[in-house]
């Protein structure tokens, strides 16, 4: 099999189809803006996988990309029966292109679902009629750990711990999270950073999906907003990774801007107030620090 994949700004949605079910060889058609996203993934590949980068002429042009498509297809002597489309990623009108060439060869295509908070597979399929139809529905199992995520997105990175200060409050306070989260997630790791640009506290994952935690004591949280909205950009980290910001206060009325701000950003707000009058956590605190957490990694708590 030969799966035809989309490569986007959002690498993950190319990788955990072909994590799930290896290709003999994946081709990862890329465009001028996504070259570097298929050298990443290229390099994530299953063993026995062989990764074949293909340049797509007119990303932006249907027609051009699909005949630059089928060309390529044809020269090297492939035919549906060899073809799996995955049409998750691209711009739009590759997409469109793709799904042509597919119809055309009457090769299946997969879409994935990654935004709900779970990794769901559909493949499709052609009838003698040239009509697409769904023949597969599954949440795929977990693929991937938060290694794997986090070189499909950045060129060398550094997981440098807790804070230096083991004495400081923030550094409690972080040991304190990670220790109420350690249990419940699949994996947590500690002071992500990249460039100078990208410095998080946490990345924590629970199967497919991975968010991004800041931990702030005291007044500090502006810089954490920005922190989160700076790693989670496109040419970062992502959309749709998770953004978390953890305060050991309550955001009182004279804070409500920085609210709407987190809001608007799409940052997850966790106020744990016990930690900042006493140092630790009441289980009520902990109880929703977990909760939280969990949920918007897409998995609930009995």
């Amino acid at each position: 099999m030969i799966l035809i994949s989309l490569i986007g700004e959002q690498p993950i949605p190319n990788l955990l189809p072909i994590r799930d079910q290896p290709p003999a060889a994946a081709v990862l058609l890329y465009s001028d803006f996504t070259k570097k996203t298929a050298e990443r993934l290229a390099k994530l590949l299953p063993a026995g996988c062989v990764a074949l980068p293909w340049p797509v002429a007119g990303a932006y042009d249907i027609e051009s990309a699909r005949q630059d498509l089928l060309c390529r297809i044809q020269s090297v002597g492939w035919s549906g029966p060899d073809l799996v489309f995955n049409l998750t990623g691209g711009t739009k009108l590759m997409s469109f292109a793709a799904y042509l060439v597919a119809a055309e060869l009457r090769a299946p295509f997969l879409y994935l679902q990654s935004e709900g908070k779970q990794t769901r597979l559909y493949r499709y399929e052609f009838d003698a009629a040239g009509a697409p139809h769904l023949v597969e529905d599954r949440l795929l199992p977990t693929l991937i750990t938060i290694a794997d995520y986090l070189h499909a997105f950045l060129d060398g990175y550094q997981m440098t711990g807790f804070a230096k200060d083991e004495q400081s409050k923030g550094a409690q306070f972080e040991t304190a999270i990670y220790t109420a989260l350690q249990p419940a997630v699949d994996e947590i790791a500690a002071g992500l950073k990249h460039t100078g640009a990208v410095d998080v506290d946490f990345v924590v994952r629970c199967g497919n999906q991975v968010g991004i935690i800041e931990a702030k004591t005291g007044p500090g949280v502006k810089k954490g907003i920005d922190q989160l909205n700076t790693a989670g950009e496109p040419r970062y980290l992502g959309t749709y990774t998770q953004k978390l910001l953890i305060s050991d206060q309550v955001w009182e009325h004279t804070l409500s801007n920085l609210k709407e701000l987190a809001q608007a950003r799409r940052i997850e707000v966790i106020e744990l107030p016990s930690f900042g009058a006493t140092g630790q956590f009441t289980p009520k605190d902990a109880d929703q620090l977990v909760r939280t957490v969990c949920g918007v990694l897409g998995r609930t708590r009995s």
